[in-house]
């Protein structure tokens, strides 16, 4: 005979537990401290089992009859119901684990080992302003496209486009390391492009190369302090990045070889990288070692002992010579790529030399010396003819012979 409410309010406790049935194999269990707990009793290959379907009065008759009947579609699809409540149960507990935030947080920890940290501090800030306020707390396993896009257009709206370019990609990023580890099904982030405007790519001043006489005459006569002069000039004649000349460091310049072995660390592509050292850089760099030869860094902050120089020195002291808005480190860069292929040297060696990525990921593991003699020879030319312009305001034409191919 099935239960009632009234039934169950009246059963009392007995010295050992004892059930009472309702009907289609549900019962209620009565335990000796008169607790009455719902229980769906059911045999799955033969054998007899029971499945626990909450506390009276929290679960009432009506729910403990409905969870019987999903109970008994998942047996009839020949699916075992107690098993799949302890899977549901370890689902629900890993959705809490994996959150968004937790899961971009382990992963940016991993992604870490081969990241500048300050670019790693940087975008973990990033994160924590834009992201997690909005998806953080979702399980990731539950996050939808559209979860994806509002948080890219809120930054978007914001009018950092570029910042909403960079989350985008460090989203999809998480999701791609989430769906790897089995964390999600797929990547909501995967195929964003209308969802934000180009970012407008960034421009560093530069002079056309018919003024870079005017400049080196400038820096062989600036009158501010010497170490920010050489630094000015080896910047120049090595056309590195400028965040890579800053932090150089004594250890990294082998003078017996003539070489500037800058360590995957410093390299924005995280892969060591020579710079053929001419005769003039040389004597730049024996000239500073004069000087701060027994300290780690080559090129030392005026204002502190300990730092190195910033890359704010280059500025000012190019905006003393008349070139602020027409000219940053970076642009020592531009001017002498543009130049040396005017000239017909190798876009591989030239390329190799500016330390950009290779598009063949195998070969470019391998390549820290790469085209080393022709680099060599290259860097020597290009001293040369930075001398031959400084020296010489009139001469436009650049005048040295190369190893390279031919124009036309």
């Amino acid at each position: 005979m099935a239960l009632t409410v009234l039934a169950i309010k009246a059963l009392k406790p007995r010295v050992s537990a004892y059930r009472v049935a309702d009907s289609g194999g549900l019962c209620v269990e009565v335990s000796p401290s008169g607790g009455k707990l719902w229980r769906y009793r059911y045999r799955f290959n033969g054998k007899s089992q029971l499945l626990a379907l909450g506390k009276f009065p929290d679960v009432g008759l009506e729910e403990a009859r409905k969870l019987r009947d999903e109970a008994k579609a998942k047996l009839a699809a020949g699916k075992h119901p107690t098993r799949e409540k302890k899977a549901a149960k370890l689902r629900q507990a890993a959705e809490g684990e994996n959150t968004f935030e937790r899961v971009a947080r382990n992963w940016l920890r991993l992604k870490s080992k081969n990241l500048n940290a300050k670019y790693a501090t940087q975008t973990l800030a990033r994160m924590e302003q834009h992201v997690f306020p909005m998806i953080g707390a979702l399980p990731i396993a539950e996050i939808t496209i559209p979860d994806v896009v509002r948080v890219v257009e809120k930054i978007g709206e914001r009018g950092t486009i570029e910042t909403a370019h960079r989350m985008k990609q460090c989203v999809g990023q998480v999701f791609r390391y989430a769906a790897q580890r089995g964390l999600c099904q797929f990547n909501p982030a995967a195929d964003m492009r209308d969802v934000l405007p180009s970012a407008p790519e960034k421009h560093h001043p530069c002079i056309p190369p018919a003024e870079l006489p005017d400049l080196l005459q400038a820096m062989a006569a600036y009158k501010g302090d010497d170490m920010t002069r050489r630094a000015l000039h080896l910047l120049a004649l090595t056309f590195v990045r400028t965040g890579e000349l800053i932090g150089a460091k004594w250890s990294e310049i082998d003078f017996g070889r003539d070489e500037w072995h800058i360590p995957a660390s410093r390299m924005k592509m995280r892969r060591p990288h020579i710079v053929p050292l001419s005769k003039q850089a040389l004597a730049l760099l024996r000239e500073q070692q004069a000087v701060t030869g027994e300290k780690p860094f080559v090129f030392y902050n005026q204002a502190s002992k300990s730092k190195h120089i910033s890359n704010g020195a280059f500025l000012m002291a190019l905006r003393r010579m008349g070139y602020q808005g027409k000219m940053t480190g970076h642009g020592f860069r531009a001017l002498a790529s543009t130049i040396l292929n005017e000239k017909g040297y190798s876009p591989d060696v030239i390329e190799r030399q500016l330390a950009h990525e290779d598009a063949d990921k195998i070969r470019s593991a391998y390549n820290r010396a790469e085209y080393l003699l022709e680099r060599k020879k290259l860097m020597q030319d290009y001293a040369d003819l930075l001398d031959a312009m400084r020296d010489t305001n009139r001469e436009r034409v650049l005048p040295f012979a190369h190893t390279g191919r031919k124009n036309g």
